[in-house]
């Protein structure tokens, strides 16, 4: 199954929170390149690093169907 992460949406929290990439990727448990992957669209995440991305800036996961 593939997910697509909300990449405006999660540009815009950081902005708002005013978490760089590695401030996200310290906060999220994840790596600098894995949340670059994520904000620049490249690759498919897995569903569980959107999770920690999501957790980290305090954003609600909603499913999308089609």
């Amino acid at each position: 199954m593939n997910y697509k992460p909300n990449a405006k949406l999660i540009k815009l929290h950081m902005l708002k929170t005013g978490y760089s990439i590695t401030k996200l990727a310290n906060k999220s448990s994840l790596g600098k390149s894995t949340v670059s992957r994520l904000i620049n669209q490249t690759g498919t995440p897995r569903i569980e690093t959107i999770y920690k991305i999501a957790k980290a800036l305090d954003i609600e996961i909603k499913e999308q169907k089609g």
